[in-house]
């Protein structure tokens, strides 16, 4: 199995490129328009298995389709539905059903898991493989989701604009990213940069750190390895490498709020997106490293422990729910007051997560 992401008009038109190969079955496709719900899933199984068979050379028209239907669970009278009457999971199953049909030695699918509750998939998808390394055929398809490429055996290209940019492993497509949208799929950011005389740069900017490569580099920051604030002072700095910043773009990305931004002097900062705030939850007190060498032997009276509350509330300030920088607001609804697109804000990049690797 070899699995493409990108664009899905390149990763389509990849698809359909291989489905043009002898002993290939086309990938399966509905038809639109207002009254195509209305057609009979047998007509629509026929018709495809008629195309099929004109590429893959084998006698798929000639097939039972019900065994196909069967294997991937659903019930040989769905042939008399009319497509309108299936949901998209239903859809998705018959789909890959009618691949299987066709007796080709390569199957191709654009994107055929994408309609199905997670709920559904991964079952779905499991069974798939399952009968792909029983009979030994060949599969190229479409997916941007990263679970989808749990099975593909053969590997991983990532297509952007036309090119193939990376051919590996997940693993390694993952990892190591070498286009925006695996770098998006497993949040980082991505830069070009360059490793030289022990040290690691990106760009022109300021944001440096040691290495033992040499030469031209990708390298990744996740989106939470910098820490902002409104404040260029602000103590919880502790390099000297602080830039400033223009918020230039605001998202959700699953429980996340999130952050483009844009340096404001090249020489100094990095283009990055960054995590804003989890909504999944996160501690709602910064740890105090002193907290783990304190023993039970050696602890504060309780009397002593009150009256110094007080004072440490002042150094440890209690930050709020979801806040993954107490600098721009102690709780979701000032950090939503502070942070708009245009916002100048200061930035601090954690140099130690900077993954560097060989373009080559």
């Amino acid at each position: 199995m070899l699995g493409l992401m990108g664009s899905p008009d390149s990763t389509t038109s990849v698809v359909l490129s291989v489905a043009a190969l002898p002993h290939v079955a086309p990938p399966p496709r509905f038809p639109t328009g207002r009254r195509s719900g209305r057609l009979r899933v047998r007509s629509w199984m026929k018709s495809y298995l008629r195309e099929a068979d004109a590429g893959s050379g084998e006698a798929a028209s000639a097939a039972d389709p019900s065994a196909a239907l069967t294997s991937f669970g659903l019930r040989p009278d769905v042939l008399r539905s009319r497509l309108d009457d299936l949901d998209a999971p239903d859809r998705a199953r018959l789909a890959l059903a009618a691949a299987w049909a066709s007796g080709a030695k390569w199957l191709t699918l654009i994107d055929p898991f994408g309609s199905v509750p997670g709920h559904l998939r991964t079952g779905l998808r499991g069974r798939f493989a399952e009968l792909i390394a029983q009979e030994g055929r060949g599969v190229v398809f479409s997916s941007n989701s990263l679970t989808d490429h749990s099975i593909a055996e053969a590997g991983v290209a990532d297509i952007e604009k036309d090119q193939l940019v990376a051919l590996g492993s997940l693993e390694q497509i993952v990892t190591e990213p070498r286009g925006s949208l695996p770098a998006e799929l497993s949040g980082v950011n991505v830069y070009s940069g360059l490793a030289r005389k022990g040290w690691l740069s990106i760009g022109h900017s300021a944001v440096r750190a040691r290495t033992d490569l040499d030469g031209k580099v990708f390298v990744t920051l996740g989106w939470r390895a910098a820490l902002l604030s409104l404040d260029e002072h602000d103590p919880a700095f502790t390099s000297a490498t602080v830039f400033e910043a223009i918020v230039t773009g605001l998202r959700d990305r699953g429980s996340c709020l999130q952050a483009k931004l844009s340096p404001v002097d090249t020489e100094m900062g990095l283009a990055l997106d960054v995590d804003l705030a989890d909504l999944a939850g996160v501690p709602s007190r910064q740890p105090d490293p002193t907290d783990s060498t304190k023993s039970d032997a050696s602890a504060e009276p309780a009397e002593d422990s009150a009256a110094n509350a007080e004072s440490d509330a002042g150094k440890k300030p209690a930050i709020g729910f979801g806040v993954l920088h107490p600098g721009l607001g102690a709780t979701i609804s000032e950090l939503r007051a502070n942070v708009k697109v245009g916002t100048h804000v200061f930035v601090e990049v954690d140099t130690s997560a900077l993954h560097a690797y060989p373009v080559e």
